[in-house]
């Protein structure tokens, strides 16, 4: 069940030198595709990454200059076309997501057809959409699942395979952290916790908010001086990062944030640690703890 999915003539022709050099007779291979023709659909991505000028898969006129080095014993040695992959968004709604998937198998199919390929497989990507402006918006999987049950009966004999993406995980992870100052600059009040976008990078990545939950200490203050807090105002809070990109949450309302309280970032299950510049001012990195639920 190996596939290799290839982007460009230059990937194709390694990977049949690589095959012949291991003395590998037979590599299943699927082209990835940017079919600017689905671009109507990408209006909403939150992230697209097809449909336009891209440095991601092959323009379709591409595709057709390949094919020659796409047949087991032909020019391209031991390679074989399986198929089509074209991740072209991420961040589109269900119904957004279907028509992207039927434009996407439409295309496999006629190119199949047109050349005789006998395509049995198409990745229609994913990315389903994550809103973290509003965690409690989640992709309407059973609707997506009716449509591209409508899709796989108009295309039998074709696999269709989809990228699910952060959607499965994201909820998953929670990023936990204190407050370690609290201050007012300009009027405005900011809250510096331990940490910051070296270890969520998502926030700043997106440019968002990341969601929040304040988890008040029950430890009493013991400093000779007032403990610094803010109650029933909006607060920025920010890392220990030396620049003004890092940002977790702007202007946030809070009822009540205290140095020494703790803060629970929601929606950090997925591309927060693993995009994130962990090294940066050499920071400690943090722990990591796993639930069984």
């Amino acid at each position: 069940m190996e596939r290799f999915h290839v982007e460009s003539e230059q990937e194709l022709r390694l990977l049949a030198g690589a095959a012949e050099d291991a003395g590998i007779d037979t590599v299943d291979v699927l082209l990835r595709v940017n079919l600017p023709s689905a671009g109507d659909e990408l209006g909403g991505a939150a992230l697209a990454m097809g449909g336009r000028p891209s440095p991601f898969g092959l323009d379709p006129e591409a595709v057709e200059r390949c094919l020659p080095l796409l047949s087991p014993g032909g020019a391209g040695g031991p390679l074989r076309l399986r198929g089509i992959h074209a991740h072209l968004a991420s961040g589109l709604d269900a119904p957004a997501q279907v028509a992207v998937a039927a434009a996407i198998a439409d295309w496999a199919r006629k190119l199949s057809e047109r050349h005789g390929l006998g395509i049995t497989e198409v990745n229609v990507g994913g990315g389903m959409g994550v809103d973290y402006a509003h965690p409690d918006r989640r992709f309407d999987w059973a609707v997506y699942g009716r449509g591209m049950a409508d899709l796989a009966l108009r295309h039998s004999g074709l696999t269709l395979r989809i990228e699910p993406g952060r959607a499965l995980t994201v909820y998953c992870g929670w990023y936990v952290t204190e407050v370690l100052d609290i201050k007012h600059s300009g009027g405005e009040a900011f809250a510096v916790v331990r940490g910051g976008t070296h270890h969520i990078r998502t926030p700043a990545t997106k440019q968002h908010d990341q969601p929040f939950q304040v988890l008040l200490g029950d430890k009493a203050w013991a400093r000779p001086w007032a403990r610094p807090a803010v109650r029933d105002e909006p607060v920025t809070l920010v890392g220990q990062l030396c620049t003004p990109k890092d940002v977790l949450a702007g202007r946030i309302p809070v009822a009540e944030l205290r140095v020494g309280d703790r803060v629970a970032f929601a929606m950090a299950g997925a591309y927060a640690w693993n995009i994130s510049h962990h090294d940066f001012l050499m920071h400690p990195r943090p722990g990591f703890h796993y639930l069984d639920a």
